[in-house]
């Protein structure tokens, strides 16, 4: 039984800065495809559809799927069930 915390503190940004330029472009090209608002209706299937080669893409530079998230609209659990990887 392990005696530490179960959860992990994070606090994103700080990554921000070390973005290289290909993955801030990849980054903005996720948010031209993600809908306006989050409130209206739209098709989950079609919106993966268009994000999941750029997320996987900037999985492959090395980013996890949390700062993926960080960085993105996305949450971690989106990003992990398009890369097929845990964070």
């Amino acid at each position: 039984m392990s005696t530490g915390p179960d959860w992990t503190i994070r606090i994103p940004g700080s990554e921000a800065d070390q973005l290289t330029e290909h993955q801030r472009a990849l980054l903005d090209q996720v948010e031209a495809e993600l809908p306006a608002s989050r409130g209206g209706a739209y098709d989950v299937s079609a919106v993966e559809a268009r994000v999941a080669p750029v997320v996987r893409e900037l999985f492959r530079s090395g980013l996890t799927a949390e700062q993926i998230a960080d960085n993105s609209r996305l949450r971690p659990a989106f990003v992990t069930r398009i890369t097929g990887r845990g964070a």
